[in-house]
């Protein structure tokens, strides 16, 4: 018999997951005209909902290592979804690029890995 308690598992159900990343960008499709070595300015969409916590963001004024660890959990959460247009970001720096392969490598104002970004 295993000598340790089976840790249990803390479940989340899809109802209560309303975000899948911090930021936005201004309109839909900004995607579309970009290069791989462009990067477009993003928007905390905390600062553009009445109740940021209900929604699973970060409140308004949080320090950035606590933006930043909200937004490191809900990019793995994204990473496991096949999403082929995706992109990366950076929820500190707010900046966004189209090209995929840069996910978990420096972002290049603060150091910190970028994070999955849908553009939809």
């Amino acid at each position: 018999m295993w000598p340790f308690k089976k840790k249990e598992r803390q479940k989340v159900e899809p109802q209560r997951i309303l975000v899948s990343q911090l930021d936005i960008t201004e309109r839909f499709d900004d995607n579309q005209a970009l290069d791989p070595d462009e990067w477009i300015e993003t928007i905390p969409m905390n600062s553009k909902v009445p109740d940021p916590r209900a929604m699973g963001l970060p409140p308004l004024g949080a320090d950035e290592n606590e933006t930043y660890r909200i937004a490191s959990s809900l990019s793995a959460l994204r990473e496991k979804l096949p999403l082929p247009d995706d992109g990366v970001y950076c929820p500190i720096c707010h900046i966004a690029n189209i090209d995929l392969r840069r996910l978990r490598t420096p972002c290049p104002k603060c150091g910190r890995e970028l994070l999955k970004f849908g553009w939809d």
